[in-house]
């Protein structure tokens, strides 16, 4: 089991997106900041590729990376869909679009597919992590 996630360029057509090129080399560098329009006290680190020049902010190597709704807690949509709860049911839910709804499912399966799931479960006043990155 890996400590950590293997960082990949966005571009799909860059040699580091592969994440086996981008494990053997630090491929991209500092290119300044940004401050986000949701939250302007919070100055963003942005990065480029070395190779192919694309930009991206720190927010791209999260699960958070490119979602508008951070407040639904993933954990509570993952069992209401598992009970059954429709789509348009949980948008009215969370206060969202179905479309967002839907990109968190999605993201969701493809992190289980990946087998790179964390939880954080809280038990006793500690936290335990559970899950693997692989």
């Amino acid at each position: 089991m890996k400590d950590q996630v293997i960082k990949v360029c966005p571009n799909p057509d860059c040699r580091y997106h592969i994440p086996e090129f981008a494990a053997k080399k630090r491929w991209y560098r500092p290119h300044g900041y940004y401050t986000s329009t949701a939250n302007p006290e919070r100055q963003l680190k942005r990065y480029r590729c070395s190779t192919c020049g694309k930009t991206f902010s720190e927010t791209y190597f999260t699960r958070n990376w490119h979602l508008q709704q951070l407040e639904i807690d993933e954990m509570d949509l993952l069992f209401e869909w598992c009970k059954g709860t429709s789509i348009s049911n949980l948008a009215k839910m969370y206060h969202c679009s179905p479309r967002a709804i839907e990109t968190r499912i999605e993201r969701m399966q493809s992190l289980a597919d990946e087998k790179s799931v964390i939880l954080e479960i809280e038990s006793q006043g500690k936290i335990k992590r559970v899950g693997a990155i692989q």
